[in-house]
């Protein structure tokens, strides 16, 4: 018998990382499910979900992963999902996949601003990326997003968009298949190797 974990794993992202981790839960006799990981000013942030056999509590987990990875720094934490919730029961709602991009001159409180926003409407946050090219520079983000269908985009896109202004700030909501159209289609963590200027900067 198994039990399946949520690992949180922050390390120095250095070459063998990801082998001393994966490592470790293989030792363990652990079996991933789904992972996501990515790297910021020399840390590497790693989410991930496997099943351990039983007989390994969250201490044991925690202890062999951060001693195998212990050159790289790791800190490790574990969290057992709680199936009994009947939150986790119900079906997720239909919902359809926007872009949410702000290009330009930062401003103090703009991400609570967005954020905020989007939770009012219980739009779904999947994955974020933002980036600046130098301290006190322009900023770009790129916001995945599930939208629930039943959404009131209308309001929603003026609110979001009257955000930006002409002195430097473009915000643009848009459906997945316009974004990809004006966009080669790429994941949002990738998004880096596209210039500010390709990012829902289009005229039309």
């Amino acid at each position: 018998m198994t039990r399946r974990y949520l690992l949180s794993i922050v390390a120095n992202n250095r070459i063998g990382v990801l082998p001393a981790i994966t490592g470790a839960i293989h030792e363990l006799g652990g079996d991933m499910q789904e992972a996501s990981q990515t790297s910021m000013h020399g840390i590497l942030s790693m989410v991930l979900v496997a099943n351990f056999p039983e007989r390994f509590k969250s201490q044991v987990i925690i202890d062999h992963i951060s001693g195998v990875a212990r050159p790289f720094d790791a800190v490790v934490s574990v969290r057992l999902p709680d199936h009994d919730d009947e939150l986790d029961k119900r079906p997720p709602p239909p919902t359809e996949r926007f872009f949410l991009t702000l290009n330009g001159d930062d401003t103090p409180g703009l991400i609570r601003q967005v954020t905020s926003r989007l939770a009012a409407e219980s739009i779904e946050i999947t994955d974020l990326y933002a980036t600046r090219e130098a301290v006190g520079g322009p900023v770009m983000m790129i916001f995945e997003l599930a939208v629930p269908d039943q959404a009131d985009l209308a309001p929603l896109r003026g609110e979001l968009e009257s955000l930006g202004n002409p002195e430097g700030l473009t915000v643009e909501l848009q459906h997945e298949s316009l974004f990809t159209a004006k966009n080669v289609p790429h994941p949002v963590r990738l998004a880096n190797i596209m210039g500010p200027a390709t990012l829902g900067t289009s005229g039309n």
